[in-house]
Parts: C-alpha cells; sequence; structure tokens
C-alpha cells in the first residue's frame, strides 16, 4: 500500500493578504426591543392552554402595527387568523391573550 501519489498543484500567492477588517463598536441607546423567547413561550402557553379549543382572542403588537385578532392556527414561522392573515413570528413584539 506504499503507492507514489501524484503530487498536488498549489499556487503560489504572489501577493500581500491583508484580510483583516477593521474593528467597530457602535451603541445603540433607544429602547431595546423584547426578547422573541418571551413572545414563543406566550405564544405556547396560548396554544396549549386548556381553554384553547379552536380559536383565541389576542392583542398582537408587532413592527409595523397592533391590532386585536382571533388565533386560529399556529406554523413554525408564523401565526394564522380567523380572518385568513398570516402573521410572522419574528415580527411580534408583544402578544396578550384577551
Amino acid at each position: 500500500m506504499n503507492k507514489k501519489l501524484p503530487n498536488v498543484y498549489a499556487n503560489p500567492i504572489a501577493k500581500k493578504i491583508a484580510n483583516v477588517q477593521e474593528t467597530y463598536y457602535g451603541s445603540f441607546r433607544g429602547e431595546k426591543p423584547k426578547s422573541t423567547m418571551d413572545v414563543g413561550n406566550m405564544i405556547d402557553s396560548i396554544f396549549s392552554s386548556r381553554n384553547f379549543v379552536y380559536k383565541s382572542n389576542v392583542f398582537i403588537e408587532t413592527v409595523n402595527e397592533s391590532f386585536e385578532c382571533i388565533l386560529v392556527g399556529k406554523t413554525p414561522s408564523s401565526l394564522l387568523t380567523m380572518d385568513g392573515k398570516v402573521i410572522p413570528i419574528s415580527s411580534i413584539l408583544r402578544i396578550e391573550k384577551k
């Protein structure tokens, strides 16, 4: 098993490599958005409660708007409402059960 293998071609690098990026530090002093983990836990508690059979009245605050709706279903990435709206979970800032 001591066979002579062919040489591997390696292209020589003739130029200087400068791929070190500059470091940037920024500070945001505005209001921090609520954690999506809190929203995820709240959604799970709404759908796993004993009162949820088919639908649940909720108040949802998203990045763009705030509204009341009736939730009827959930996919891994969005919520489904009674009136056919699909709400991405990633855009939800707050959700409250009514």
